[in-house]
């Protein structure tokens, strides 16, 4: 049996509805697979710890033609008499009461079964719970009877939940979306796509992270759940499915134009389709996401080929006026074999790419260059290679049609194309900056001039300094492209610590960006920036929020500005809050699983898994990390490169050497300050100070500029380290917690509480390390150098042995009768143990004790 998720509420009005006083039953209503049955189990395994006696039966296919055939199991053997409802009412009155009757699939019932329960619920002789379909034998809810509760799929995040805990171990987060997309929720589905996976072994445990492998295919017992929830279907219901799977979601209106009304209604009422309202559109969808896998599977191809001409000239005729629709005119015109124009072609893979569907702008480009339209896709095509770590073929190919006969317009769109392949793809700066330099005429107009400088702009952001590129990202643009200069200026502001100037920019030219249309209007690059400035200047919980929003949202092709990076503030997010094991989950998922070919935000994947490896202990895997960071550094790609250094101090401290440690941490600090990167600058001096360096006139200085509660919590630590404050200390664990930074927190009382000791403060260290200890509850596999646990010293020996034993179960008068001392003195003793703590319970002191 799986785990139980979700369902709470329901299960207590079900539970309420079978065991108030008067009380009937309930109906579980749903389609297949939702886990009526799951939650039925559950009031079942309730229901007999709660003293009722439970008969239950199962109704199917097979007992449906039989009279009372799937009661039988719970009635007499001889039923062949003048009054069979009376001989089966007479035999339930002789069961031990209270009695409940459960009927799982009473859709199934037969006639005599139904009226049977009629009579029981009329009379009162059982409480009654059955499990339903929607929409087919509802007499026993619609008549009153019963009280019916609809169950609808899972939530998301109770679909992961149950995943997790199914598999009992985590499982990454491109696997979890799959099974999510495959699953829609419908928790049987999950089940059988998870035994499914592991028998074929698409579901597999990697170094404790469970993923999947492959494509989610549809065979054994998952294929024929899904066809037992197609049921049989007339001809003009397979057309709308099968019309359907190609090409949902689809409007309502072209959808109605290519097959026949009643059949969509039938439809909807089976709970085959859904019809949705999005703003001004309606939109049709499958009743679920594997009825389409099926659908496509089971079609033959003619008839696919059929359907999806069908769909493009129906979208055609109705003028395609959205955005999308070209797209899809072109899916379908290439699916289906019918003939397709270049500048079709160019123009939705243009949409596909500005819409981020990879996987589509590089299969129209290819369709494209094989019919001969390299130089109209060019462009597009180079992007797509570049970010599907191909650079060297994005050169090749970008080389081979500016060599064509081009007008010097195309060529410096075709030129800025290559330059930022050159450049972020391949770390070539001189290269990029000549292949701009070739185009750079007087010819051009303005706007393309404008956008040369536009692209030399974010080029020399990678390099610095920060305040130059600051100064370069002022410079006038035509006002189309001001959006770009703008988001440069964030990037600047971001890298100079300067965050809540980072989030007023980016609202700035978000509004601006919205207006008129742009690309920007959907910059994920923009939000990313958005979740470092959060979680930077300690706002983790929304920097967590928005960025797992993303990584749900963005397409995993996207390597050079994709979710690379989310992963990677993802496990920063994760390290902050103590949570070592997650941290280092999420900067595995996020590692390129190449060896070489490397992207720039490859660099930013590599630092994080070695830093998170290095907080967990993990000293080999942490070097690994950091070497593979290393190589593929690129001088090019100098601000993203900090981040190596800013990891390379956390290793050199999993190894054991914390002076090499500090010395890396200020290495790393000096060298974002010559670039003026003081975000990180801030964070490798705040390294140091924990390593045992004083670097609080520093910090101090930097908060004159960075105003940010956590740069200001940094200068506090380092202050209250270098002057041995430890009430300070305290202090700024405090500062540290209201952000959520439980890491820093921990360790500033864990230092609090070695100078209390030191102090002669017994009574203070011990509360703080108590306090230390209660932080350090949720910690998973953390080590740093400041966190060393000190024990039990400041206990007498009596005390000691006392909180032991309490926080073993004992009561006191048993503590007392194993010491052979008296209940009061227990009392003392407790009381006296819980002043020196800080702690005021039970619960608390054996958290306390789990981590001194």
């Amino acid at each position: 049996m799986w785990p139980f998720v979700g369902r709470v509420r329901e299960l207590q009005d079900v539970m309420s509805a079978l065991t108030e006083p008067n009380g009937k039953g309930a109906a579980l209503v749903g389609p297949a697979g939702v886990g009526k049955t799951r939650l039925a189990d559950e009031v079942v395994g309730r229901l007999e710890q709660t003293g009722f006696t439970v008969r239950r039966c199962y109704a199917t296919v097979a007992t449906s033609p039989i009279p009372f055939g799937a009661l039988a199991a719970m009635l007499p053997a001889d039923m062949r008499t003048a009054n069979p409802l009376g001989r089966a009412v007479e035999h339930l009155l002789a069961e031990p009461q209270p009695l409940a009757i459960v009927v799982d699939d009473a859709h199934l019932l037969d006639d005599a079964s139904i009226g049977m329960l009629h009579h029981v619920i009329r009379h009162g002789h059982a409480r009654v719970l059955v499990t339903s379909r929607p929409g087919e034998r509802a007499e026993l809810w619609q008549e009153g009877l019963l009280q019916r509760y609809p169950l609808a799929d899972l939530s998301r995040a109770e679909s992961d939940e149950l995943l997790e805990r199914a598999l009992d171990g985590p499982v990454d987060s491109r696997s979890v979306a799959l099974l999510w997309s495959g699953s829609a929720g419908n928790p049987l589905y999950l089940r059988e796509l998870v035994v499914s996976g592991r028998a074929v072994g698409s579901l597999r445990e990697v170094e404790g992270i469970w993923s999947w492998h492959g494509a989610i295919e549809l065979g054994g017992r998952l294929g024929e759940l899904v066809q037992e929830n197609l049921g049989r279907l007339e001809p003009s219901h397979r057309l709308a499915l099968e019309l359907l799977a190609y090409s949902e979601p689809v409007e309502l209106d072209l959808l109605a134009s290519l097959v026949q009304e009643e059949a969509l209604d039938d439809l909807e009422t089976r709970a085959l389709i859904r019809v949705e309202s999005s703003g001004r559109r309606t939109v049709v969808r499958l009743g679920h996401p594997l009825y389409g896998s099926l659908l496509r599977a089971t079609c033959p191809p003619v008839r696919a080929q059929e359907h999806q001409r069908a769909l493009a000239a129906g979208l055609e005729a109705t003028g395609a006026r959205r955005r999308e629709d070209l797209m899809r005119i072109a899916t379908w015109r290439l699916d289906g074999g019918s003939p397709i124009s270049l500048d079709l072609l160019a123009a939705a893979a243009e949409q596909a790419w500005a819409a981020q569907d990879v996987t589509l702008a590089e299969r129209l480009c290819r369709a494209a260059v094989d019919a001969g339209g390299l130089d109209q896709v060019g462009h597009v095509f180079g992007q797509v290679l570049m970010y599907g770590r191909a650079p060297e073929q994005a050169e090749a190919t970008l080389a081979d049609v500016m060599s064509g006969p081009l007008s010097a317009a195309d060529l410096s769109r075709l030129a800025t194309t290559r330059s930022m392949n050159l450049y972020f793809g391949l770390a070539d700066a001189d290269a990029a900056e000549a292949v701009l330099d070739s185009v750079d005429v007087t010819v051009l107009p303005e706007d393309l001039r404008d956008w040369l400088t536009v692209v030399r702009t974010i080029q020399m952001a990678q390099r610095g300094p920060v305040a130059a590129v600051l100064e370069l990202s002022n410079q006038p643009v035509v006002p189309e492209l001001s959006v770009h200069m703008r988001r440069i200026r964030a990037l600047c502001l971001l890298h100079a610590g300067r965050y809540r100037e980072t989030e007023e920019e980016i609202t700035g030219y978000e509004a601006l960006a919205v207006t008129d249309e742009s690309p920007a209007a959907q910059d994920y690059g923009t939000l990313r920036m958005r979740c470092f400035a959060l979680a930077f200047s300690g706002r983790f919980a929304e920097a967590e929020a928005l960025a797992m929003t993303l990584r749900d949202t963005t397409f995993d092709e996207l390597d050079i500005v994709g979710n690379s990076s989310i992963y990677s503030l993802l496990s920063f997010c994760a390290r902050m809050r103590g949570h070592g094991s997650q941290a280092l989950r999420l900067a595995r998922e996020g590692s390129p699983k190449t060896p070489d070919k490397h992207l720039i935000f490859d660099t930013i994947a590599l630092a994080s898994l070695a830093e998170a490896a290095a907080l967990c202990g993990d000293a080999g895997l942490a070097q690994d990390a950091l070497a593979r960071a290393e190589k593929s550094r690129r001088a090019a790609w100098r601000l993203t490169g900090m981040t190596v250094s800013l990891s390379r101090s956390w290793v050199l401290a999993a190894a054991g050497d914390v002076r090499g440690a500090a010395d890396a941490a200020m290495a790393a600090a000096d060298e974002c300050a010559s670039i003026g990167m003081h975000s990180c600058e801030a964070m490798a001096l705040h390294d140091a100070a924990r390593f045992g360096v004083d670097t609080s006139l520093r910090l101090a200085a930097l908060t004159s500029t960075m105003d940010d509660p956590m740069t200001a919590a940094y200068a506090a630590h380092a202050t209250a380290l270098a002057h041995a404050a430890p009430t300070v200390l305290e202090a700024v664990a405090a500062d540290f917690l209201r952000m959520d930074a439980t890491l820093f927190a921990a360790e500033a009382l864990a230092s609090a509480a070695r100078l209390h000791r030191t102090q002669g403060n017994v009574r203070a260290a011990s509360q703080a390390s108590a306090r230390q200890a209660l932080l350090m509850r949720d910690f998973d596999g953390v080590r740093t150098p400041a966190l060393r646990a000190d024990g039990l010293t400041h206990l007498t020996r009596r005390q000691a042995e006392v909180a032991r034993l309490a926080t073993s179960g004992l009561t006191n008068q048993q503590i007392a009768e194993q010491l052979h001392t008296s209940k009061r003195t227990v009392d003392n003793h407790l009381h006296a143990i819980y002043g020196v703590l800080g702690v005021t319970g039970r619960d608390e002191l054996r958290t306390v004790l789990r981590h001194l």
